[in-house]
């Protein structure tokens, strides 16, 4: 994996990102005011080709990190910016870019986005779609943190006149598919830069599938979603459990009907990836309260008050299931943390 330091690349490169697993990291604080106007719009266009891209007019207080990694043919770049807007007038050119399809999710600020006469403003928790080879205008409200995650489209499988009624249309995150690939690619592009090639690769497809999925039920096409829903609902219960831990009713009856499955269906599917839904919840909740029993921030925290925030609602309960789980009590495991120095204390 290489990285580049405020380096981004130049369109020669392009082809080799595609193919290549390699992270790039762009931060202008390493660069000269003078130099940074130069150095946003050529990240800008390494990513999309030749658009137009509107900056603050002092270049001083000009700020942009990207992180970007590819995970197989799909790119993730989490990016911290605060320029003004991105443009494509028109269509690009056959030897400028290859076509992708760029789906952009909030993470703070606000953006609105314009293509093919749609349009829609996304806030934190919202993504919308974007295809990079038709024109369209990006706005940016405020400095904004957001993850683009770019994808081919021919690897999408997804005709254009059908991406065009889903482009620059707000998904909002009260919709649980909606809300899982938001949680998805966020923890993916955080975590990227430890990913090795091998495991950067398992990501590529439940990353296309979870795209497709995304867009098809967005279209309210339930031919052509009922396939990616179906791939994916591993990885979204996943997720769905994920941001649902601490609360106590995390039941399989509420997590089927989260998903629109049978319980049958979603221990079915479960069980094929070699998981039991009730030590998998637990075994995640305790792991929670074990780095909270070690952690300094809550050490004026109650034992009880830990194991009943991560969902255990019987304190003996709980110090039956730790003791089983890590071999010492909760009571003994935060002694020992607090006595052996922060980097002996076990991972």
């Amino acid at each position: 994996m290489g990285t580049v330091e405020a380096r981004p690349a130049t369109a020669a490169s392009r082809s080799a990102r595609e193919t290549a697993h390699m992270a790039i990291r762009f931060d202008l604080r390493s660069l000269t005011p003078g130099d940074r106007s130069d150095a946003i719009r050529e990240l800008s266009r390494s990513v999309n080709g030749r658009i137009e891209v509107d900056l603050p007019p002092n270049p001083d207080r000009l700020r942009a990190v990207a992180n970007i990694n590819a995970v197989g043919p799909v790119e993730v770049a989490g990016i911290d910016w605060n320029v003004a807007g991105l443009r494509r007038a028109s269509a690009p050119l056959k030897e400028d870019m290859v076509p992708h399809v760029l789906v952009a999710l909030q993470e703070s600020g606000v953006t609105r986005f314009s293509q093919g006469g749609n349009q829609g403003e996304i806030r934190a928790g919202d993504l919308t779609v974007i295809e990079n080879a038709r024109p369209y205008e990006i706005f940016f409200r405020s400095p904004v943190r957001t993850v683009v995650v770019r994808v081919p489209t021919h690897v999408l499988g997804l005709r254009s006149p059908l991406l065009g009624q889903v482009a620059a249309v707000r998904l909002g995150s009260e919709r649980p598919l909606v809300g899982a690939a938001v949680a998805f690619f966020a923890r993916l592009a955080r975590s990227q830069a430890a990913l090795g090639e091998t495991e950067a690769a398992l990501f590529a497809q439940p990353s296309v599938d979870l795209i497709r999925a995304v867009v098809t039920t967005g279209l309210g096409r339930d031919d052509l979603a009922r396939g990616p829903l179906h791939d994916t609902l591993l990885q979204r219960v996943e997720e769905y459990v994920r941001l649902h831990l601490a609360e106590p009713d995390l039941t399989a009856a509420r997590i089927a009907a989260a998903h629109h499955v049978s319980v049958r269906q979603l221990y079915l599917t479960l069980s094929r990836a070699g998981i039991a839904l009730g030590d998998w919840i637990r075994t995640q909740r305790l792991e929670e309260c074990r780095k909270e029993l070690a952690s300094p921030v809550h050490r004026f925290m109650t034992i009880e008050a830990i194991a009943h925030r991560w969902g255990f609602a019987s304190a003996p309960h709980f110090s039956r299931v730790f003791k089983a789980a890590y071999g010492v009590s909760p009571r003994e495991w935060r002694h020992r943390s607090r006595e052996l120095p922060r980097e002996a204390a076990p991972a």
